[in-house]
């Protein structure tokens, strides 16, 4: 599984790699704009690119911003927004910040009612590593039910869970 981890890299590399190394304990692969190496894209179209083939995104969020970029956006809230309605996101809020104007728009927008998510809190970049390991292990677990779910109401009805075995001969 590929993880999409978004946020400001300047003064939370700390953090970033304590989310990485989450997202890599359980085997999956995280994906970062600081591991893309030399590419002909833009930092733009390299990120949404990759924005748009994870399977989840891990949003990470602090009390800057960030750069406003010619969307009018940062390019966190450019991800954010690239992936909300098709690909899972997962929101981790630094707890005590006083965010910038921005930053407490695109906080509330993340909360919102009708496109928003729920979030989990982080002091430091232990607890955010761990919390992160949580919520991969969950979310796992969930996409793990529903596929289950899904076989069992895919197969013909009477038919039985477990595949029939057929005898090699006769006798047995």
């Amino acid at each position: 599984m590929q993880v999409f981890i978004s946020s400001l890299i300047r003064g939370q590399e700390a953090l970033r790699d304590a989310a990485a190394s989450a997202v890599a304990n359980f085997g999956h692969t995280p994906v970062r704009a600081e591991d893309f190496g030399a590419t002909p894209n833009s930092p733009q179209q390299a990120c949404l690119a990759e924005v748009r083939e994870a399977d989840i995104l891990l949003l990470i969020l602090g009390a800057e911003y960030g750069a406003v970029q010619a969307s009018g956006l940062s390019a966190t809230h450019e991800e954010y927004r690239e992936a909300r309605d098709s690909t899972p996101v997962l929101v981790f809020i630094r707890d005590g910040i006083d965010p910038e104007q921005l930053q407490a728009e695109f906080i509330r927008e993340v909360r919102g009612w009708e496109h928003g998510h729920f979030t989990a809190g982080f002091s430091n970049a232990s607890e955010l590593r761990d919390k992160v390991m949580r919520a991969i292990h969950d979310f796992a677990l969930e996409a793990a039910a529903r596929m289950s779910t899904r076989m069992i109401r895919a197969r013909p009805s009477g038919s039985s869970p477990l595949p029939q075995s057929s005898p090699m001969c006769g006798r047995c």
